[in-house]
């Protein structure tokens, strides 16, 4: 098994920074107090990050980016694949607004309404056209 880098200077040096300053807290505390396992549970955490950082290796790293292979499955963790937070900002930016029928209210499929309106603009929408979106007024 060929274990290459994964992670680059600037993020291992993070890692590195973090790790040593994760361990020196816990190690602290630790003395003061030594039945408490949290702070030993932190200490570990600390020297991982430092071995990753040292290492410039991170395996929950690797396991994403085997998931976005796409070795013929559907990649990722159960679908899910990191690349799909990318288009996140996108999802978020489509159109939510649907014709209301009440004799239709059961029937609307939310896959139909796809069109997104790059040209809005809130802050032109005057105080009466508000209201009237929320009193639900067509106009």
């Amino acid at each position: 098994m060929k274990v290459s880098s994964n992670i680059g200077i600037i993020n291992s040096l993070i890692r590195i920074t973090v790790g040593f300053t994760i361990l020196a807290w816990s190690t602290s505390r630790l003395s003061r107090r030594p039945w408490r396992d949290s702070y030993l549970v932190m200490a570990m955490i600390g020297a991982m990050k430092v071995g990753e950082g040292i290492l410039r290796y991170c395996p929950v790293t690797a396991l994403f980016e085997k998931g976005m292979d796409g070795n013929g499955g559907n990649g990722g963790f159960g679908g899910f694949k990191a690349k799909d937070i990318m288009n996140f900002k996108d999802m978020l930016k489509s159109d939510k607004s649907t014709e209301h029928h009440p004799t239709n209210e059961h029937k609307q499929d939310p896959l139909k309404n796809t069109k997104k309106e790059a040209n809005f603009n809130p802050e032109e929408l005057t105080n009466e056209e508000v209201q009237a979106a929320l009193n639900g007024d067509n106009q």
